[in-house]
């Protein structure tokens, strides 16, 4: 087996042309997640009855299913259940990858939130401020930098695992660096080319993260 550069070189090409899938399939959940994770972070430190228990058990669930198997649950029922439309697929790997972003993102917020001494919101309570003004003036911004660590592995592990979207047909990068290979059945060169181009998309994705890491701990005594 040899190693061609020029039919890597292609491959190379042919993979950044879906680097934006990527991004998008990867993006996107990560957005969901925070959005609706931190509401789900609030509702189980407030211990709000019943609704608490439920979110519990079903996030004990998406986090001990394997995000592959979740994904060709959801296909399959669109498959057998909906109409096919023109993004179906995308549709319903988007859907995946959210539940499974939101499980692993409102525990790691919730356990940022819980970092915080609950003196700080006593504090807050006692000079006349209500819960929203205690998370917006006192516990948020505490827990924004304790977050964003775990919060930065998650997201760039969520873009390298948006890979599994070939399963239902989604062409991105580790599909679209493959299209050469078609050519002549040599699928080294594609699967070294996409395995660059996450490489490259998540070192991009680290370094901006660590800098709003360092931003929001001006100020604060963290190295």
């Amino acid at each position: 087996m040899s190693f061609s550069a020029d039919y890597f070189f292609q491959c190379l090409v042919s993979g950044a042309k879906f680097i934006h899938v990527t991004l998008f399939i990867g993006l996107v959940p990560t957005l969901v997640g925070l959005t609706v994770g931190c509401a789900i972070a609030l509702v189980r430190i407030r211990n709000v009855p019943v609704l608490s228990k439920v979110l519990e058990v079903l996030i004990s669930v998406q986090v001990g299913v394997p995000l592959m198997v979740t994904l060709l649950i959801f296909y399959l029922v669109y498959l057998v259940l909906l109409p096919p439309v023109q993004y179906g697929a995308m549709a319903t790997a988007l859907t995946a990858l959210s539940l499974n972003r939101i499980a692993y993102q409102s525990e790691i917020i919730r356990g940022a939130f819980l970092s915080i001494p609950k003196i700080q919101y006593e504090a807050g309570f006692s000079i006349g401020l209500s819960y929203p003004q205690v998370l917006r003036r006192i516990a948020i911004p505490q827990m924004i930098p304790v977050a964003i660590p775990p919060l930065t592995n998650n997201i760039v592990g969520g873009v390298k695992n948006t890979s599994i979207v070939m399963v239902v047909g989604i062409v991105d990068v580790l599909n679209g660096s493959a299209i050469p290979c078609a050519d002549t059945y040599s699928y080294v060169e594609g699967y070294v080319a996409a395995a660059l181009i996450y490489w490259g998309i998540s070192a991009v994705l680290e370094f901006s993260l660590h800098k709003i890491e360092v931003f929001f701990n001006k100020g604060r005594n963290v190295k």
